[in-house]
C-alpha cells in the first residue's frame, strides 16, 4: 500500500510539473517571439529613418538637410546608439556649420562625432568629418597624417577624398588638389556637394568656365542646387558674361527669405556686389558687399567685391582691402592676380606689385609632383603668375623686369603660353625691337588668320606697318578686326580703327592702297 500511494504521488507530481514547465517555455517563446518582432521592427524603422536621412541629405539644400536631421532624431528616439546614424548626424551639421555657417551646428557636429567615435562607426561620414574638424582648427598638417593613415588601412571614399583635396589647398598644392577635388566629384557625382566643392576650387584659382562646368554637373542632378546656381551666377559675372541670368538666380534667392543660411545669404551679397560692379555702381557694390559681411564676416568672396569696389573708386583703402581678402584665403589665386590687376587699373602700381609678392611668398616654397612623379616648385610652372606679374611691372614702367617675368611664363609653357608670347612680343614692339618682337607675334597672329587673338593681330599689324610691310599689315589688321567683331566689339569701336589705319595709310604714301582697304574693310561694319 505504501508504495503504490508513493507511485500515485510521483505521478501526479510529474504531470503537474510538465504542465508548469510548458506553461513557462510557453510563456518564454512568446516573449522571445515579440522581443525578435520588436527588435526586427525597430531594426527596419531604423534603416527606413536612415536611408531617408541620406536621401534628403544627398539634396544639399538648407532645407533638405533640416529634413535629414528629423529623420535622423526619429531614429534616435529609437536607437540612440545606432553607430553610422551618428556619423550621418555629424556629417550633416559640418556641413551646416562650416559651408552654410548655421549657428549652433558646430557644437552639434562635434556632439555627434563624439558619439560616433565611441560607438565606434566605421563608416566614411565619420572619418570624413573628424577630418574636415581638423582643419576648420587650422589642423591641416594633423589631417594630412589622419587622411595618410586612414588609406595605408585602405580607406576610399568621396568624402575622404573632398577632406584630402581640402588638406592640400591649405598647403598650397593646387594641382594635387585640383586632382582630388575630380576624384571626389566623380566618386560621388549624384551629390552636388562634391561637384560644387570641385566649382569653388576652380573658381578661387580664377578658372572660370571650368568652374561652371563643375557647378553644372551639381545643377544636372539638383536643379534647385542654392550654393550651386548662386556660385555659377558668381563665376559668369567674373567673367562679365550672363549678367541677366545672373541678376535673375539673385532675385530668385532673395525670394528664399528665411529659407536662407548665413553662408547663402554672404555668397548672394557677394553676387549683388559684382553685380553692381558691372552696372558702374561702386557704391551699391559696397553696401552688398558689406551686408554680405554682416552675414559671414570673412566671406572672401564679399572681401574681394569690397576691394574692388574700392579700387574702381580709386580709394586709398583698396589695398588694405585686398590684404584682408587674402588673408582670409591665401591659397586662392583670384584674390591675388585679379586683385594686382585692379589696383594697378587704379593706379596703385605699388600696391599691386606688393600683392603679388604676397603671392610669391605664400605659393613660393610649395613643391608638387609632376606627372612622372618627380617633385618641382609650383612657381616654376605657374605662367600665369609670371604673365599677370610682367602685366603689372611693365605698367609700372619697369619693362626690363617686365621681360624677366614673361620670359618665366614662357618658360612654364603652360596653357597661357600664347597670352605669354603676345605680351613679351607687344612689349617689344613698344621698345622698337621689331626683329625680337616679330617671331613672338608671328606665333600667335599667323599669316593663315588662323590666330584667335584679336591684339595679336593687331600688334602684328603695327609691327609691319612699321617695316613698310603695308599690305600684309592691312591683312593682319583685317584678322583682328574679323576676331574682335566676333568676340562683341561695338561696331562704332570698328568703325574707328578701320578709319584710322586708313588716315595712316594715307600719311604713309599709300593712298590707293587706303582706298582698296576702305572698300574691303566695310564688310566688317555691315550689321
Amino acid at each position: 500500500m505504501g508504495t503504490e500511494g508513493r507511485k500515485d504521488w510521483q505521478r501526479r507530481e510529474s504531470l503537474t510539473s510538465a504542465l508548469v514547465q510548458v506553461g513557462v517555455v510557453a510563456v518564454l517563446l512568446a516573449g522571445a517571439v515579440v522581443f525578435f518582432v520588436h527588435r526586427g521592427t525597430v531594426r527596419k524603422q531604423t534603416e527606413e529613418h536612415l536611408r531617408a536621412a541620406r536621401m534628403a541629405a544627398m539634396r544639399g539644400n538648407p532645407a533638405d538637410l533640416a529634413r535629414a536631421m528629423t529623420e535622423l532624431e526619429a531614429l534616435f528616439q529609437l536607437d540612440a546608439e545606432a553607430r553610422d546614424a551618428q556619423a550621418l548626424a555629424a556629417d550633416i551639421q559640418t556641413v551646416l556649420w562650416l559651408e552654410h555657417r548655421q549657428p549652433g551646428a558646430d557644437a552639434k557636429a562635434r556632439e555627434h562625432l563624439s558619439r560616433a567615435v565611441q560607438l565606434e562607426s566605421q563608416s566614411g561620414e565619420r572619418y570624413g568629418a573628424h577630418a574636415l574638424h581638423l582643419l576648420a582648427a587650422g589642423k591641416s598638417a594633423e589631417a594630412e597624417q589622419y587622411l595618410a593613415g586612414l588609406e595605408a588601412r585602405g580607406a576610399n571614399n568621396a568624402r575622404l577624398t573632398l577632406a584630402r583635396a581640402l588638406a592640400l589647398q591649405a598647403r598650397g598644392d593646387l594641382p594635387g588638389a585640383r586632382q582630388a577635388f575630380a576624384r571626389a566629384a566623380e566618386a560621388s557625382w549624384r551629390d552636388p556637394r562634391f561637384t560644387t566643392a570641385y566649382g569653388e576650387a576652380l573658381m578661387d584659382e580664377g578658372q572660370y568656365p571650368q568652374a561652371v562646368e563643375a557647378f553644372a554637373k551639381a545643377t544636372s542632378v539638383n536643379p534647385d542646387h542654392l550654393l550651386a546656381r548662386v556660385s555659377t551666377a558668381l563665376a559668369h559675372t567674373y567673367q562679365g558674361r550672363k549678367t541677366e541670368e545672373a541678376q535673375q538666380v539673385l532675385s530668385g534667392l532673395e525670394a528664399r527669405g528665411a529659407e536662407l543660411t548665413p553662408g547663402l545669404k554672404a555668397r548672394a551679397g557677394a553676387l549683388k556686389a559684382e553685380l553692381a560692379l558691372a552696372r558702374g555702381a561702386p557704391d551699391e557694390a559696397l553696401s552688398a558687399a558689406d551686408e554680405a559681411l554682416n552675414a559671414v564676416p570673412d566671406e572672401h568672396y564679399a572681401l574681394f567685391a569690397r576691394a574692388r569696389a574700392l579700387a574702381v573708386k580709386r580709394d586709398a583703402q583698396a589695398r588694405a582691402a585686398f590684404e584682408a581678402a587674402v588673408a582670409r584665403r591665401r591659397n586662392a589665386p583670384l584674390l591675388y592676380l585679379d586683385g594686382a590687376r585692379a589696383l594697378q587699373a587704379a593706379g596703385d602700381n605699388g600696391g599691386a606689385v606688393a600683392l603679388l609678392d604676397a603671392y610669391e611668398a605664400t605659393f613660393g616654397p610649395v613643391q608638387t609632383t609632376t606627372p612622372d612623379g618627380k617633385k618641382a616648385g609650383l612657381l616654376e610652372k605657374d605662367g600665369r603668375y609670371w604673365l599677370a606679374r610682367g602685366g603689372v611691372l611693365e605698367a609700372a614702367s619697369r619693362q626690363d623686369d617686365a621681360l624677366v617675368a614673361y620670359d618665366k611664363a614662357l618658360a612654364a609653357r603652360g596653357v597661357d603660353l600664347a597670352r605669354a608670347q603676345y605680351a613679351k612680343g607687344a612689349l617689344l614692339l613698344a621698345r622698337k625691337d621689331y626683329e625680337g618682337a616679330r617671331p613672338l607675334l608671328a606665333a600667335v597672329a599667323p599669316d593663315s588668320g588662323a590666330g584667335t587673338m584679336a591684339e595679336a593681330y593687331t600688334a602684328m599689324g603695327d609691327l609691319l606697318f612699321a617695316q613698310g610691310e603695308h599690305a600684309a599689315g592691312c591683312q593682319h589688321y583685317f584678322f583682328g578686326l574679323a576676331r574682335a567683331r566676333a568676340q562683341g566689339t561695338p561696331r562704332e569701336a570698328l568703325a574707328e580703327r578701320v578709319e584710322d589705319i586708313r588716315k595712316r595709310l594715307e600719311s604713309a604714301g599709300q593712298a590707293s592702297m587706303a582706298k582698296a582697304w576702305k572698300a574691303e574693310s566695310g564688310s566688317l561694319l555691315e550689321p
